[in-house]
């Protein structure tokens, strides 16, 4: 019991460090940007990358599936958040494109969750 209150505790500090550091690249200067190559051809991807990561780490902090499916928006209103800021700070234009990359990131991440807790629970019974 006391390993897997352990194992959350850690998984949610790296889900909230991963979104702190989602957020400082965001709001990052254009030509720092351009310098970590987080923009171009691979852009999409990062976006889909980042966001099923932190998926899996904050929705495999719970159990519940009530949970689980609000985490999994709370994560999707942060990627809504950031383009929203970006648009506001940089007067950039809103990609709505990336809101929904974003969004295919969590979905994923909360897929391959719960896919894998069935797994678990499936093997159990063997």
């Amino acid at each position: 019991m006391l390993e897997e209150r352990k194992r959350r505790s850690t998984v949610i500090v790296l889900g909230c460090v991963w979104m702190v550091m989602l957020a400082v690249l965001s709001f990052l200067p254009n030509h720092d940007k351009l310098l970590l190559h987080t923009t171009g051809h691979y852009h999409r991807w990062g976006h889909v990358v980042a966001f099923l990561t932190m998926t899996l780490l904050l929705v495999s902090s719970v159990t519940s599936l009530r949970s689980r499916v609000a985490l999994a928006a709370v994560v999707v209103f942060f990627g809504y958040l950031l383009e929203f800021l970006e648009h506001v700070i940089y007067n950039n234009a809103f990609e709505r494109s990336d809101v929904m990359i974003d969004t295919l990131g969590v979905i994923f991440g909360l897929i391959i969750v719960l896919v894998r807790d069935e797994y678990k629970r499936l093997r159990q019974f063997e």
